[in-house]
């Protein structure tokens, strides 16, 4: 088998593609053979060495991938040889108190794919049996790939936030992956959006994937624009990507009594927060991220059911995953970067 690997951390001239020895099958895994894979921004920081993950080497990057299944251990019974699969990404404990109680995505022992094993930047890839979930044959490998931040969103947005129809919600990164995955999934559920990107250029494309309004937070004030759109009254709820000054701007947006659901902090991971205007106003501000297969299938058999797929902003081969990081550093895309296994 081939897959892109790194001997040490650094630049894209680490990532090397190269033959490797197949994974060794244990009883309870199953080995897929990959057609696609998504590139997130936590590959690139995993190869920086600044993802705070403890990474052995050599190692392969890679959350999400699709492809079928090849081979089974001896003592797997519930999947098929040729079943088509994509990969989940988080191996959970089953013996926690939060996967004893059902919430396998807060497991207080996950462990990563891509992060603290071998992930899905190569051909194939071994993984457990609860780490897969079955892509419906109406639903191809290109829009299952590219439409996995839509598991994120669900979590954070139907999971967490309990959003209702008619409620209005400020998504901030709305022209990135996970921000656009957000934008769709809120319209689909009938919620008022408003998106807020960082160009006119993302603007317009957000304004296409359906929001009702849309502010370039950087030529306004934010959270001036949203209470300026909500008549003072602010947003019911904010799906925020960025963290740093983004959720400042979040907590003004936000109307007595809202909720806020934080993904990712690439905008700054310590923020400083009036608490006395939160709690004197009930808002409340939740870590979300983590999916779990159960919502994975949810969106794949949403996707066959109207919800649009996910955007590709490129496809490379996946022996060019140096160049896709580099497209993707660059932050001026909109949709996923898709790996193409040979």
């Amino acid at each position: 088998m081939h897959a892109v690997v790194f001997d040490s951390f650094g630049d894209t001239n680490v990532l090397d593609y190269r033959e490797v020895a197949p994974p060794a099958l244990r009883p309870d895994e199953v080995l897929v053979r990959l057609h696609r894979a998504a590139v997130n921004h936590l590959d690139l920081d995993i190869r920086s060495g600044v993802s705070g993950m403890t990474v052995a080497r050599p190692h392969v990057l890679g959350t999400e991938g699709v492809g079928e299944v090849v081979e089974l251990g001896v003592t797997v019974a519930d999947w098929q040889v040729g079943r088509r699969v994509g990969t989940y990404a988080f191996h959970t404990c089953g013996l926690c108190d939060n996967c004893r109680a059902g919430r396998i995505n807060m497991c207080t022992a996950i462990r990563t794919l891509g992060g603290d094993r071998w992930g899905t930047y190569a051909t194939h890839i071994a993984v457990h049996q609860s780490q897969l979930v079955a892509i419906p044959d109406a639903l191809g490998d290109e829009p299952a790939i590219a439409s996995y931040k839509y598991a994120t969103a669900w979590e954070a947005l139907v999971d967490t936030m309990k959003l209702q129809s008619g409620e209005t919600v400020l998504v901030i990164g709305a022209a990135g992956g996970v921000g656009s995955a957000a934008t769709q999934l809120a319209v689909h559920l009938g919620a008022h959006v408003i998106g807020a990107a960082g160009s006119a250029q993302k603007t317009a494309y957000v304004e296409g994937l359906g929001a009702a309004q849309c502010i370039d937070y950087s030529q306004e004030d934010l959270a001036e624009a949203v209470l300026r759109y909500t008549g003072g009254v602010g947003a019911d709820v904010v799906f925020d990507v960025a963290g740093g000054e983004t959720l400042r701007q979040a907590v003004k947006a936000t109307r007595h009594g809202g909720r806020i659901a934080v993904v990712g902090a690439h905008a700054g991971e310590e923020v400083t927060i009036d608490f006395v205007d939160l709690f004197r106003r009930h808002i409340s501000i939740h870590g979300c991220g983590r999916y779990t297969p159960a919502i994975l299938a949810r969106v794949f058999e949403m996707l066959g059911a109207g919800l649009p797929a996910a955007a590709i902003a490129g496809r490379f081969p996946l022996k060019d995953a140096a160049q896709a990081h580099i497209a993707m550093a660059q932050r001026d895309f909109v949709g996923r970067f898709v790996l193409i296994q040979p």
